[in-house]
């Protein structure tokens, strides 16, 4: 089954992600450290990466290539800057250590869900009872 792997080491802003994204049904799976989230991206290949650059325990543009390199290079599934380390600089270097885009905190929730239902496909809801 096919997830999307938040590395964030903010609770809050992992808690407003997770919401987010589950109510339009995707599974979500939430690291708060960077080399966590490395090695559940190794074991579990997730669909989509959402990646904080202010990790406590490795810079997320370090993180962002090694995943890129680590997971299959162009086959690597896409990885989206999530930071607050705004601005065009950060754009292009979030782009140089292979992430596919780049949203800066704070986000607009609904772009956040646009953004992800364009990289993965918006999984089917559970049929009904009726």
């Amino acid at each position: 089954m096919s997830y999307i792997l938040l590395i964030e080491d903010s609770p809050d802003n992992a808690t407003m992600v997770i919401r987010l994204l589950q109510s339009a049904n995707f599974e979500v799976r939430h690291a708060l450290r960077g080399l966590d989230g490395a090695r559940m991206a190794r074991e579990d290949h997730p669909s989509l990466i959402l990646l904080d650059f202010n990790l406590p325990d490795i810079d997320g543009r370090t993180l962002a290539l090694q995943l890129k390199k680590q997971l299959g290079g162009e086959a690597a599934p896409p990885i989206v800057a999530l930071t607050a380390r705004t601005g065009e600089r950060e754009m292009r270097l979030a782009a140089h250590f292979g992430c596919t885009a780049f949203v800066g905190k704070p986000f607009v929730p609904e772009e956040l869900l646009s953004l992800v239902k364009s990289l993965v496909q918006t999984p089917k809801s559970e049929p009904s009872d009726s």
